[in-house]
């Protein structure tokens, strides 16, 4: 069985759970609301993770499901509130849930996502002590993510931004969820500690090399397969690994016309192409990718407590996939 397969497999189990969650939508609006993002696609990367990784060290990997349940609705809570902040036309080939709804009833949809997520990660079956250590993890990653979301604000305002600082952010608003799956599933699995920083530590370099290649995929994509125009980071202004190489790299004249245009609003297609040209001109690009795969080896590199088994190869496998992912 392929990793879309064995992918599949697991989010089915999770979308019927899911199903059964939010049959409650029929009986007041706010669940149909709430509803919206996780009926409306993704491939569920997050409830994968804790389950492959309580399955890895011979539990059942049905253990984790609750948890992870959570984990995603945790992050469609996020994805609610990051469109409202940036102002999101479409997610997932749908009208954001705020341009369906408004923004103040999307931001009480996303709070209840938010309530229901503790609500399901009590219902995890492990003794009383680790229902609590996962309550820490889960929390303490949302925080991160809070910071992470803080810091993207403040570096819309600048275009002073050092590559350690960009790194450190995509590590909380990305990474940081996929630690708290891979070191959850592990707990559930009642593994020792540093099993459970080795698992977490896989998943936080996955999850930075995963949003690196998401940036890198908005230059280079194609665009029926990402969903959306390329460059269209550049369009939205946004600082990615690939523009704070850059800038660090051109000459004054070229820094100044690359941020003009990131600057601009309704570029022409021409534009576009001028800054990525820019871009690739210092090499930024590459150096992205590049970077993104040295983030992947060394995640999987993580993995030596595990013997070699189907779990370890699923786990080594969807590393290669996030970082040879076309949309």
């Amino acid at each position: 069985m392929g990793l879309m397969e064995e992918i599949d497999d697991r989010k089915q189990v999770i979308e019927k759970r899911m199903e059964e969650i939010f049959a409650k939508k029929n009986q007041h609006p706010l669940w149909e609301y709430m509803a919206y993002y996780p009926e409306s696609g993704g491939k569920k990367l997050r409830p994968f993770l804790a389950m492959i990784s309580t399955g890895s060290f011979g539990e059942l990997e049905s253990k984790a499901v609750p948890y992870g349940i959570a984990l995603e609705l945790v992050h469609n809570f996020t994805l609610v509130h990051d469109d409202i902040m940036d102002q999101d036309e479409m997610r997932r080939g749908r009208p954001t849930l705020h341009r369906k709804i408004g923004d103040p009833n999307a931001i009480n949809a996303g709070d209840g996502l938010f309530a229901l997520s503790f609500n399901i990660l009590s219902q995890t079956e492990v003794e009383g002590e680790k229902v609590r250590t996962l309550l820490e993890e889960l929390s303490s990653s949302i925080l991160k993510i809070a910071e992470g979301q803080e810091e993207d604000l403040r570096f819309e305002k600048t275009f002073q931004i050092e590559e350690e600082d960009f790194i450190e952010m995509i590590e909380k608003k990305t990474a940081y969820l996929f630690r708290a799956a891979t070191r959850g599933g592990t707990i559930i699995a009642d593994r020792n500690k540093k099993e459970i920083e080795k698992m977490g530590e896989y998943a936080r370099k996955m999850g930075i090399a995963f949003q690196i290649q998401d940036d890198y995929l908005d230059l280079v994509g194609d665009e029926d397969k990402i969903g959306k125009d390329v460059g269209s980071d550049i369009s939205e202004g946004k600082r990615t690994l690939m523009v704070i190489k850059a800038l660090s790299e051109l000459p004054d004249r070229k820094k100044d016309r690359l941020i003009e245009i990131l600057e601009g609003e309704n570029n022409a297609k021409d534009e576009i192409k001028e800054a990525i040209n820019l871009m690739k001109d210092t090499g930024s690009i590459e150096y992205s990718k590049s970077l993104a795969k040295q983030y992947a080896e060394e995640a999987k590199s993580e993995l030596d407590i595990i013997p070699k088994s189907k779990y370890r190869i699923i786990l080594e496998d969807i590393v290669d996939f996030v970082i040879s992912r076309e949309k």
